[in-house]
């Protein structure tokens, strides 16, 4: 499991092997069970996205289905091996760990010890994006762009939080200076979408750990920051180029909108907006169009927006139902969400294999906690496919 972690934390191309290995895995085992909404919901989107880049003849889409299908055995996996609060904190704890590692890689690459130039080492673990960035003062840590890293600093932040307050003597002050450190990498990432979707997670937090005023005073300080920033954006880190920010991804959405109205049913299929012609699409060429629900959308429909948005409240049950049980790591799993889909509001994190890993294994382990407190009041979906794992010769 260490290796794993590892590969997935310290390369954006390495991440793609742990999914493999879980492929031989359930081949070997025999038996692959999809007992919930949230693993159903991936197998559909999936085939669907199967069948959308077939449909629009599309190779590149077909074949980036595949990656959809390799989270459905990570969430399968997780699914069956993690079922307890005190297994869901050690994992967290392992991930926690290993992140400092890739903190102090961008705490090297902000003072140029790692430089920007193009190396293939540096391409492999995620410190030199493909894309040339032209903020290239700008740290990705280990995952290929900064808002990708801004993403997860910022949920490591709030991992820190929930350790700080459940440890104690020497381990908590271990536990203040590691968060200190994912603060200051996440500034240095310069990702406001993080920054807003980090108090997005803590208003969560807030909420379901039971502190309401904390909850409104967070609520007023982000609204608050966004006003001043509006007005006065020079006060702010990359102000200069913050209105020119909002007119690109204004463009991008409208022509992603328009996309989206030719094709409402199907969709382009996955990186179906990159490889839109010229004369549909409009604008600078991306892969995503900066928002997770127009991308959805876009790429897959209603029919996929329909399916992830089922996924989502179904994970908003099961997250009431931890926290009517008092589940203690309630709070935290409630804020991982809040912050992939506070920073969706202007980006598309999860088209990341490790933002995505991420994000998948949290929301199968609220699954897995609630259905371990009150199996018979969560909804299943039992589709067991079983097969041989081995041939004998005639």
């Amino acid at each position: 499991m260490n290796i794993g972690l590892a590969m997935v934390v310290y390369s954006p191309y390495l991440a793609f092997l742990p999914m493999i290995y879980l492929l031989y895995y359930l081949i070997r085992k025999g038996e692959l069970s999809l007992k919930n909404p949230w693993n159903i919901g991936i197998a559909l989107l999936f085939f669907w996205s199967f069948i959308v880049g077939i449909i629009n003849e599309n190779e590149m889409s077909t074949l980036a289905s595949l990656v959809i299908l390799g989270l459905l055995l990570v969430s399968v996996y997780f699914q069956d091996k993690y079922q307890t609060v005190t297994d869901v904190e050690r994992l967290f704890f392992s991930i926690f760990l290993f992140s400092i590692g890739s903190a102090l890689m961008g705490i090297l690459e902000h003072f140029n010890i790692i430089t920007y130039s193009p190396t293939w080492w540096k391409y492999l673990l995620g410190t030199r994006s493909i894309d040339d960035i032209t903020e290239s003062y700008r740290i990705s840590g280990t995952f290929n762009n900064p808002n990708l890293a801004g993403t997860w600093y910022a949920i490591m932040i709030l991992f820190g939080v929930y350790f700080f307050k459940k440890s104690e003597g020497i381990h908590k002050v271990w536990f203040a200076v590691g968060t200190a450190l994912f603060v200051t990498v996440l500034m240095m990432t310069g990702s406001r979408g993080a920054v807003i979707g980090l108090f997005f997670g803590f208003v969560i937090y807030s909420y379901f750990s039971g502190h309401k005023k904390k909850m409104l005073f967070l609520m007023f300080t982000l609204l608050s920051g966004i006003t001043l920033m509006l007005n006065f954006p020079e006060w702010f880190p990359r102000g200069e180029i913050l209105f020119s920010s909002i007119r690109d991804r204004q463009a991008i959405w409208e022509n992603a909108l328009y996309m989206f109205m030719m094709k409402p049913v199907t969709g382009w299929g996955l990186l179906g907006i990159y490889y839109a012609d010229s004369s549909i699409y409009h604008y600078l060429r991306v892969f995503h169009a900066h928002n997770t629900l127009l991308t959805i959308a876009t790429t897959l429909g209603v029919v996929g927006l329909s399916i992830f948005l089922w996924m989502e409240w179904s994970l908003l049950q099961e997250i009431r139902l931890l926290y009517q049980k008092k589940c203690r790591i309630t709070p935290l799993l409630g804020g991982i969400q809040a912050i992939v889909l506070g920073q969706g509001l202007f980006d598309f994190t999860i088209m990341s294999p490790q933002v995505a890993l991420l994000f998948v294994v949290s929301s199968t382990l609220i699954g897995s906690l609630a259905y371990s407190y009150i199996p018979q009041t969560i909804p299943t979906y039992p589709l067991t496919l079983r097969y041989k794992k081995s041939w004998k010769k005639a």
